[in-house]
């Protein structure tokens, strides 16, 4: 059933009221205007004359933006500090287990020199060598977390230099930028 054919067998007479499904020639054939008056259904004065856009839903808006744009800077610096202090953490592991290899390699000669079987004062040794063996995983661990901290810090001060100008461009509201709509799939 066509629209058309719709309106008919609802007993209208055959007029086409306007609808918003409507086509401009199918709305100009039922004599109503194109466009409603001033004041009904739009932001228009009701005397005519310019209609101001409204621009309240652009405070909130701006206001997200600086707050995303403030957020991503201070998570890369909370990420960077994780990571300066993971790798201090590692380092202070590194030193523990340091001391604890040189402590074993101690005992074991401290129980070689008391005649005790050398399979024990081996195995001692063997375990100060993996001690050892784990401190260069370690010391590879705690250089990683170094570099991904500067990389973090590096991040964040390019973030805030790409985009800085234009966060404090849309805080300021000087620039006529387009809707967020527009941005939402770039």
């Amino acid at each position: 059933m066509t629209m058309s054919t719709e309106v008919e067998a609802s007993g209208s007479g055959g007029a086409i009221e306007p609808t918003n499904v409507q086509t401009s020639a199918e709305v100009t054939a039922s004599g109503a205007s194109d466009l409603p008056a001033p004041g009904e259904g739009t932001d228009a004065p009701a005397e005519g004359g310019e209609v101001t856009p409204l621009n309240g839903g652009r405070i909130v808006d701006v206001i997200a933006d600086v707050m995303t744009f403030m957020l991503v800077i201070a998570r890369l610096g909370i990420a960077a500090v994780a990571m300066r202090m993971l790798s201090q953490a590692v380092k202070g592991a590194y030193s523990y287990v340091e001391d604890c290899a040189q402590t074993v390699d101690g005992l074991a000669d401290v129980a070689a020199s008391l005649a005790v079987d050398d399979s024990v004062t081996s195995s001692h040794h063997d375990a100060a060598a993996t001690m050892r063996e784990s401190l260069a995983l370690a010391d590879a661990l705690s250089a990683e977390a170094a570099e991904m901290s500067t990389e973090f810090d590096n991040a964040a001060r390019d973030h805030e230099s790409d985009y800085g100008d234009v966060n404090e461009a849309m805080q300021s509201g000087t620039a006529d930028v387009a809707e967020r709509e527009w941005y939402s799939n770039r």
